[in-house]
């Protein structure tokens, strides 16, 4: 059995309300739980909120498992893992089955092709070595060429120095979380494992799929792409 949650706290502070900010012609959660839907492999769709508004869109647009979020799990100071692991629980005490795939869709990042969320599942399916899949962009920085740190006496140095490059091209393949879509086996959802793990797989996605929307430029320069790229209706 296969499942997915899309995770949305009302309590954004940086752009309110952005999980259901109209987008597209659409509150922006629902995209995702669209995609969910025309992806055709989830047994469950749920959404996660702390919000009965959130969760009637979610509803709305077509998610079958209203997960209402306790308190504890709604504020700015929780990560992702619980509030994972309790949507987990909620959906095998409804189904009275046992989840074996595991999806957090990010509503944020509702830039995604027909083929993304399939392609993360067989790319878990296909290695049985991996924990999860999560997506990826290409990095726009390199740690071997132009990403820098701040050192402890104020000079900026390469994030991954000691290796030396004459050409862009000759560097290792670096890649971005783009947020969209992490895939999970069930038991490091149980366990409360960190997105990256030492089975961790990648599916990568295309550049102008990747947003994560948190602030009001993301948002103006997502619904831009989405209208001028992938022709969606225009975002008023």
């Amino acid at each position: 059995m296969k499942m997915c949650v899309v995770a949305a706290r009302s309590g954004s502070k940086g752009l309110p309300d952005k999980n259901i900010k109209p987008f597209a012609g659409r509150p922006l959660l629902a995209h995702t739980v669209e995609q969910a839907l025309q992806s055709g492999i989830f047994d469950i769709i749920a959404i996660s909120s702390d919000s009965d508004r959130y969760l009637d869109i979610g509803r709305e647009a077509g998610a079958n498992l209203l997960v209402k979020r306790p308190d504890e799990l709604a504020t700015d100071f929780v990560a992702k893992p619980p509030v994972l692991s309790h949507a987990l629980r909620t959906a095998e005490m409804e189904a009275g089955l046992e989840i074996e795939m595991f999806f957090d869709l990010q509503p944020t990042s509702p830039l995604r092709t027909p083929g993304d969320i399939p392609g993360a599942a067989q790319k878990l399916e296909a290695n049985t070595d991996l924990l999860n899949v999560v997506s990826v962009a290409r990095a726009k920085a390199s740690p071997y060429y132009t990403l820098v740190e701040e050192t402890v006496d104020g000079r900026v140095e390469l994030s991954k120095p000691g290796l030396q490059y004459g050409r862009r091209q000759d560097l290792p393949n670096c890649y971005e979380l783009n947020g969209s879509i992490y895939a999970w086996r069930r038991q490091p959802i149980v366990d409360q494992r960190p997105a990256l793990t030492e089975r961790t797989g990648f599916w990568l996605m295309a550049d102008e799929c990747s947003f994560d929307i948190d602030t009001p430029l993301d948002f103006a320069v997502a619904a831009f792409v989405a209208t001028h790229h992938f022709g969606w209706p225009e975002t008023r």
